[in-house]
């Protein structure tokens, strides 16, 4: 079961337009079950990604709704020693019943309290997207 911090590995979801995704990690953000639009969900999360390049690096920090993350706040025997971004404006609802995952390890909780600030900023200034396609 996984909890506040966690990092999971889903093996295949649907993105915002509803296209299949193969294996791509999350950051749990809440997990408790609750309903939006009706339909039930029990974790949010947030995508993480690794930078390809110094100038993906550079374009993708750009915007304050991607969050920088380094290997050094990230708690796992498999980690890719990669650096990366939580792209902190995209809130994917889940199913535990409709998804494969697995836990991969989970942030430090000083990164995990700047991610939740920056969420509440974001949703204050209304940029937050409410994915649910995993859960229609």
């Amino acid at each position: 079961m996984c909890k506040l911090g966690d990092i999971i590995v889903v093996k295949e979801f649907k993105n915002e337009v509803g296209n299949i995704v193969k294996k791509h990690s999350f950051i749990v953000i809440n997990d408790m079950k609750n309903k939006i639009s009706g339909m039930n969900y029990d974790f949010v999360s947030n995508m993480i990604c690794s930078f390809h390049s110094e100038e993906h690096k550079k374009r993708k920090l750009r915007h304050k709704e991607n969050l920088a993350v380094t290997d050094s706040v990230i708690y796992s025997n498999n980690s890719n020693k990669k650096d990366g971004f939580i792209k902190a404006d995209q809130m994917y609802y889940f199913d535990k019943s409709k998804i494969d995952y697995y836990i991969f390890g989970h942030i430090d909780y000083e990164l995990l309290d700047e991610l939740l600030r920056l969420i509440l900023l974001l949703d204050r200034e209304r940029k937050l997207k409410y994915i649910t396609t995993n859960i229609e």
